[in-house]
């Protein structure tokens, strides 16, 4: 009995110093093992290991990462508290050349992303980035599952010297049942799986010297195929009403506030990370303000190209879109202007909007059928508006084309003055608009529009630059209009016009235009001349 104690003692002595010395072995042959692929982009540093062989789990501590590939336009290093395998099977860890691996787990990784501005202008650049770093740690082994935890990160853009620009905190990653021999790039872990999440908070990013990008959250889940941004912001740092009076040429300066984007129905077509690119059903945003400044005061830049219309604004997008439906509620426009020899804009409020947009293409390959727009507003708080465009799409650039149907419903004409505000020297004392409606069939180079303008107990008062009434002109002026242009009228009238499009304005202007030219068309005496009284420069309108 003594002796078969003793050999038990033996064996488990002997079994004790054995599993010691082999997790000796692994502990000092482990840097070589983890950083064995020589395919790889980064090497895996640290300090301390704890390998544990009953529980199958192998901890790495104090870890940085090192890229090993020169010329790239984006590199990240960085450090985490841990890197954990579990449930690693340690025969085959041992004996075999490839890990196979339960769950690859880091927990709080801090992430320094550089970008190479003389070789990186792209934005996708960046998530592309952590994409090639994930899938190269999950490609060193037999990885199911994956997890991270607590991420965070600064941006910076490599020129003489390192400038930070961006910045991310509470980053998560799970990533279940991973297929690690079958690539798929739609996902931060470049592999089949059965589903991921991913989460990240506090995002900013600085677009410039003076105007910073900043989104709230973001969540991703793919068993839901939606895709959640909240508190999305583009701002400048003290306002683009400031930002339009530093400048020293005419442009559009805009600020930007959603409070919720979703993407739903995400069709495997789509990429969120990497080269990206969106294929989906249904986008939906909620509660957008854009506000728009523009400075009349400054010059239209000499080299200005021309502005696309609908098509090419969809072609424009930096990446592939192919959306079912857009979605856009509760929303709010702003359009500002600041008048010649003038310093405070006049606003048009485009407020409680509402749009639907339908067969959204980006890419001419997959552009077929049409587009179509359907919108409504109600402007500057009193006068409801409705618009619906079709979009037809085509290869062919000089064919760009619009259909247009838009209307406003009544309103007191009074209500136009706090438009108006000082860019004319008119003030409307009385009027009712009953209907105004436009049809548009727009082309690159010009539109084809019939218009009806309803109104009637029209009366005017002209002013000075002081704002004193010219009594005089007042009085000429309204014998020289029409109070009333109604259908019961003897000599009603309507619209049927040609309108000529300035190129290096955008869609909205040849509209505006258009407008104009059809109230010119059916008030008489020079009315809107008065009202509108914006003249084309000598460059044929290229500067208006």
């Amino acid at each position: 009995m003594k002796k078969i104690l003793w050999v038990l003692g033996t064996l488990i002595l002997l079994s004790i110093v054995s599993i010691f010395l082999l997790e000796q072995w692994l502990v000092k042959t482990l840097p070589e093992r983890v950083n064995a692929n020589e395919d790889r982009a980064y090497d895996i540093i640290f300090k301390d290991v704890d390998v544990r062989l009953f529980s199958g789990s192998i901890e790495l501590q104090e870890i940085s990462l090192n890229p090993l590939k020169e010329g790239m336009a984006t590199t990240i290093t960085g450090t985490m508290k841990s890197l954990r395998l579990g449930g690693v099977n340690m025969l085959g860890f041992i004996f075999g050349k490839v890990a196979e691996v339960n769950e690859l787990r880091l927990d709080d990784p801090k992430f320094i992303l550089i970008r190479n501005d003389s070789i990186s202008k792209q934005p996708a650049d960046m998530s592309k980035a952590f994409q090639g770093l994930f899938g190269d740690l999950v490609s060193r082994g037999v990885i199911h599952n994956f997890v991270l935890n607590n991420g965070s990160g600064e941006f910076y853009t490599q020129l003489d010297t390192a400038r930070k620009f961006g910045s991310f905190e509470q980053f998560h990653i799970s990533a279940i049942n991973l297929e690690t021999d079958s690539m798929r790039m739609n996902y931060a872990i470049p592999f089949k799986l059965e589903s991921i999440k991913s989460s990240l908070k506090n995002l900013q990013i600085n677009i410039s010297s003076d105007q910073t990008f900043t989104l709230g959250s973001l969540d991703y889940d793919s068993k839901q195929e939606a895709f959640d941004f909240f508190d999305l912001h583009l701002k400048y740092d003290d306002s683009n009403l400031e930002a339009s009076k530093r400048s020293k040429i005419q442009k559009d300066f805009i600020e930007i506030d959603v409070k919720h984007l979703r993407i739903e129905q995400i069709n495997a077509q789509s990429n969120i990370y990497g080269n990206w690119s969106v294929v989906a059903g249904l986008l939906t945003i909620d509660s957008l303000y854009l506000h728009d400044v523009r400075n009349k005061n400054k010059p239209r830049p000499k080299d200005e190209p021309e502005k696309p219309m609908f098509e090419r604004m969809v072609e424009q997008i930096p990446f592939p879109i192919e959306l079912d439906t857009i979605r856009i509620l509760n929303s709010k426009i702003t359009y500002s202007q600041i008048s010649e020899g003038k310093s405070a804009p006049a606003s048009l409020n485009f407020e409680k909007l509402s749009a639907l947009v339908t067969n959204a293409v980006s890419l001419d390959s997959l552009q077929s059928g049409e587009m179509i727009i359907h919108g409504e507003a109600i402007l500057n708080g009193f006068a409801p508006m409705r618009m619906d465009v079709r979009v037809p799409y085509s290869n062919d650039t000089m064919k760009e084309r619009f259909h247009l149907v838009a209307s406003v419903a009544p309103f007191k004409l009074p209500s136009l003055n706090g438009i108006l505000g000082d860019l004319v020297s008119v003030n409307i004392n009385s009027g009712t608009m009953e209907k105004l409606e436009i049809t548009m069939d727009a082309s690159r180079y010009s539109s084809s529009n019939f218009m009806k303008f309803h109104y009637q107990d029209l009366k005017l008062e002209l002013r000075d630059e002081d704002a004193k009434k010219l009594k005089l002109k007042s009085t000429l002026a309204n014998i020289l209009t029409s109070s009333n242009n109604l259908p019961e009228n003897r000599n009603y009238k309507t619209a049927q016009f040609q309108t000529e499009r300035n190129i290096y304005r955008g869609t909205f202007n040849l509209i505006w235009e258009s407008l104009r030219e059809g109230l010119l068309e059916i008030v008489p005496g020079d009315l809107m001349q008065v009202l509108m009284k914006e003249q084309d420069p000598s460059d044929g309108g290229k500067r208006r």
